[in-house]
């Protein structure tokens, strides 16, 4: 869809030889091509602008678990019992506290 309408903002004489096009394309005028590749990009905006939004706290969040299950490991107390009681809970902490932060969110 992006790359349909950055086609359809370019003027014809930067654009290689067209294509002729065929089927529903080619008896859809460019004015309503264009119309219909503006509602898809309006609603491709609202669902970055909605990921945007949430995403800062659901990486803040899974950085504090993560830290919070660190620091859990760290406890030999807490480590003896779960490798005692929950043989499983180990390994699955020890994943979840190795999780590398990503690069997009330590340029921010």
């Amino acid at each position: 869809m992006f790359a349909r309408a950055i086609r359809a903002a370019t003027p014809h004489s930067q654009l290689v030889a067209a294509k002729k096009m065929t089927g529903a394309a080619a008896s859809t005028p460019p004015g309503q091509q264009i119309a219909r590749m503006e509602r898809e990009l309006a609603a491709l905006q609202t669902q970055v602008k909605s990921v945007e939004e949430t995403y800062g706290i659901a990486n803040l969040h899974l950085t504090v678990a993560r830290g919070y299950v660190a620091k859990l490991l760290a406890n030999t107390r807490i480590t003896r019992w779960l490798s005692y009681h929950r043989q499983e809970y180990p390994g699955e902490f020890q994943k979840i506290a190795e999780i590398d932060p990503q690069p997009e969110a330590l340029d921010a």
